[in-house]
């Protein structure tokens, strides 16, 4: 069973295919991008390929898995970037991270596809918590997580890694409930 598009108001999120192994390495070898990451730069094809044969055959989020979708603009096709979900062995939390390309950046289109991934995890998958991590000073992706109802819990001190680099960690969390609520009141 293949993954299902979802289609937002400007976006539609779709399954990752090895033609967009180009377009991640890409994004991901952005200095810009990476800046609060996991990975350095640059960010060679071989791991962008491997990773998205990691996650093509996934029919969306699993048990103990990681899910990445690729997020394209619908009116043009262009894919501006990816959105990920990892759903705990019970089922019932999951976490949420976005990557934007530098040049879709500020248009709100990281709100819009983790939303669109947020209403997937709480409605069909029935997640009751959803959680995401930032590094504390990177501002544009607290205030996504801010507008889409996160709670900042708190600062990990000294424990995110990158090779030999340590940061900070924030810690975001957002309840189904709350999600729910939020989406009655629209």
């Amino acid at each position: 069973m293949a993954f299902t598009p979802i289609v937002t108001a400007r976006l539609t999120l779709r399954a990752m295919t090895i033609d967009d192994a180009p377009a991640l390495a890409a994004r991901r070898s952005e200095p810009e991008t990476a800046e609060y990451q996991s990975w350095t730069v640059p960010y060679p094809l071989e791991r962008a390929e491997h990773l998205i044969t990691e996650v093509i055959s996934k029919d969306g989020p699993r048990r103990g898995d990681w899910f990445q979708a690729a997020i394209t603009v619908t009116s043009t096709g262009e894919t501006v970037g990816d959105v990920v979900a990892f759903l705990t062995e019970n089922g019932k939390t999951a976490e949420i991270g976005y990557t934007l390309d530098r040049a879709a950046w500020g248009n709100g289109y990281a709100t819009e596809a983790a939303a669109a991934m947020i209403e997937l995890l709480v409605r069909d998958v029935g997640v009751h918590r959803i959680e995401a991590s930032t590094h504390p000073d990177n501002v544009a992706s607290n205030r996504v997580l801010e507008r889409l109802g996160f709670t900042l819990e708190g600062i990990k001190r000294e424990s995110y890694w990158v090779e030999d680099a340590v940061s900070d960690d924030a810690m975001w969390g957002l309840l189904a409930r709350n999600w729910r609520g939020r989406a009655s009141g629209r």
